[in-house]
């Protein structure tokens, strides 16, 4: 019988978030449910893979950061959760760069000018 882990992630940004799990197929919920078996977590995010994997993110008291709320061993990710988790982590990492590089940018066109 699978459960609901919940572990610290460094995702700040639900928006850039939900693009990068868009971007890897995922249907996305704002202020959802993540399920296993008679557990029900509600989470700041929800997000549904085709495959039936189960991903949410729910903000901690007082922490700038969310924190990820899955059933790491359920049957619906058969296996493939950790490389799903690893894509769109990698992804909103990605948008995060590119956020802060285009604020960069803009701050030094307007120093220059």
């Amino acid at each position: 019988m699978s459960h609901l882990s919940i572990l610290p992630t460094l995702v700040t940004d639900l928006d850039l978030l939900e693009i990068a799990l868009r971007s890897e197929g995922f249907k996305v919920f704002r202020r959802g449910i993540v399920s296993s078996f008679d557990t029900h977590q509600s989470v700041d995010l929800a997000a549904v893979h085709p495959s039936g994997l189960q991903l949410g993110w729910r903000q901690s008291d007082d922490q700038p950061h969310f924190d990820l709320v899955a059933d790491l061993a359920a049957p619906e990710g058969s296996g493939q959760t950790e490389s799903a988790l690893r894509r769109v982590l990698r992804r909103y990492a990605m948008n995060q760069a590119m956020q802060h590089a285009e604020i960069l940018d803009a701050e030094t066109v307007t120093a220059g000018s």
